[in-house]
């Protein structure tokens, strides 16, 4: 008996930990991103979707966060000229108090989604 309620004890143990397990727990991850609800904050990533054509693409939980916006732009010093990098911007606005992850791939779509970068950033809404 003694038995069977240890395994029980370990089980919900295990449970427990699962359940608070993050992404950043078995991967790198960037520095964590601290935000109000309510506020915008702005991941910048170095791009050249233009000559390489892979591409940053986003995963993230909407009952947290919302995709504001997105938008590419060339380096100042690299204007005019063709298969320089530039930088891709995302806006997230948080919803909600909590803590969850945005992933950013960068990949070519056509390419069977192979994936060329893969950053991961902890985002902490108070």
């Amino acid at each position: 008996m003694k038995r069977i309620a240890s395994i029980i004890l370990a089980a919900a143990f295990l449970l427990v930990v699962a359940a608070t397990a993050s992404v950043c727990d078995n991967a790198p991850c960037e520095n964590v991103t601290n935000a109000a609800v309510g506020e915008d904050f702005t991941i910048a990533l170095e791009s050249n979707a233009g000559s390489t054509g892979y591409e940053w693409w986003t995963q993230f939980d909407p009952a947290y966060l919302t995709l504001v916006n997105s938008s590419e732009k060339a380096k100042a010093e690299s204007s005019g000229m063709v298969g320089v990098p530039g930088e891709k911007s995302f806006t997230f606005n948080a919803k909600k108090a909590g803590s969850t992850e945005i992933i950013l791939l960068q990949l070519q779509p056509w390419e069977n989604g192979s994936i060329g970068a893969r950053k991961i950033f902890p985002v902490i809404i108070a």
